[in-house]
Formats: structure tokens, sequence, C-alpha cells
């Protein structure tokens, strides 16, 4: 099992809090689950960023925002960084680089 600290923007208030998201594998799927305000997430998929991009929108719909680069718009994994915890943060017009390829926990606004 593996835990990421992440933090996350209450879109109502602008207030900052911070979370802590577990990863562990079961049955060949990622489980990804946290708690905020006494309120539990948890999250299956057999790919590690679907399951984070799940957990991500299931927490922009109940009004936070994830403050990390998986969580940014243009953050895309390629196939050989699937089942990995990196993505690369793609910019308009360009191919990705190895030198864009951040962690998709990685602190960002």
């Amino acid at each position: 099992m593996e835990s990421y600290d992440v933090r996350l923007k209450d879109l109502k208030t602008g207030n900052i809090t911070d979370i802590t998201v577990t990863v562990e594998e079961q049955d060949g799927m990622i489980v990804m689950s946290s708690e905020i305000a006494d309120a539990e997430f948890s999250v299956k998929h057999r790919d590690f960023f679907t399951a984070f991009l799940i957990l991500r929108d299931e927490l922009h719909e109940t009004g936070y925002r994830m403050l990390c680069a998986g969580a940014k718009n243009n953050a895309v994994q390629s196939g050989m960084m699937a089942g990995s915890d990196r993505v690369y943060l793609i910019k308009d017009g360009e191919d990705p680089k190895p030198s864009d390829a951040v962690g998709i926990f990685d602190y960002m606004e």
C-alpha cells in the first residue's frame, strides 16, 4: 500500500485542505481511497490513472478540486506509463518529452 498527500481546494470557500490518498492493489484492481469532512471516497479500476480520474471527479462533484498534476486538463498518460503514477503535462502543438513527465500526485495549482 502506498499513500500520497494531496491538497484540495474547497470550491465554495477557497480554503485549502490536506488529505491522504491511499493506493493498493486488490485482486488485480487499483483501489484509491481517502476521506474528507467525514465523507469516505473509494474507487476501483484496473488502470491507475483511470482510478485517479474517477476519484478526482467524485471529489469535484462534492465541491473540491485536487491541486496536483494529474488533475490538470493537459495531463495524459502514454501506453508505456500505464499502471504507473506518472503522467505527461502536454503543451499544445508539441509532442511530450521525457522532461514533461511528472507524478500524478505532485502538487500543482
